[in-house]
């Protein structure tokens, strides 16, 4: 009797704890896209590519373990190009899918100028390609600095608006 009581108490304090709740899904980060509309004459294309994988990579980092996410997988670029060389929306969920994903996140920076930039990040659920969250974010300059302050912000919004 005494064995179950003292069963009973370390579960009650474990979903008292925050225990109870179990995370099972597993996200995969799709590789960041870049649309650059500021029709700048400096070519960026190194430093963009550099900055892109470097938010995919912190992404995948920074969402591990938060909201409903237990696992987080990082899809590459080649991956994709191999595998979806259009880019079509069912084959980039198949992608995620075939990552071992349940649900897939899919990022687009919007560079306007040197000054206006815009994030727009869509988790998707892979099983019923259900949209589970979607934010839009705004950030300024075109900078390390100002690429990572975003990265940060926008884990910290897509996990706490999933359910952290």
């Amino acid at each position: 009797m005494r064995a179950a009581t003292g069963i009973g108490l370390v579960l009650a304090a474990a979903v008292l704890a925050g225990g109870g709740a179990v995370r099972v899904d597993t996200l995969a980060v799709m590789p960041v896209k870049l649309l650059d509309t500021s029709q700048e004459v400096r070519d960026q294309r190194a430093e963009h590519a550099r900055r892109l994988a470097t938010v995919g990579a912190a992404l995948a980092a920074d969402m591990k373990g938060t909201g409903p996410w237990a696992a987080t997988v990082l899809v590459a670029p080649a991956a994709i190009a191999a595998a979806c060389p259009r880019e079509t929306a069912a084959c980039l969920i198949a992608a995620a899918r075939a990552a071992g994903a349940d649900q897939a996140l899919f990022t687009v920076v919007q560079k306007s100028s040197t000054l206006i930039m815009q994030v727009f990040a869509h988790v998707v659920d892979v099983h019923d390609n259900a949209l589970v969250v979607s934010r839009d974010l705004n950030f300024r300059g075109d900078t390390d600095e100002s690429w990572t302050k975003m990265e940060a912000f926008l884990a910290h919004t897509l996990a706490d608006a999933a359910g952290d």
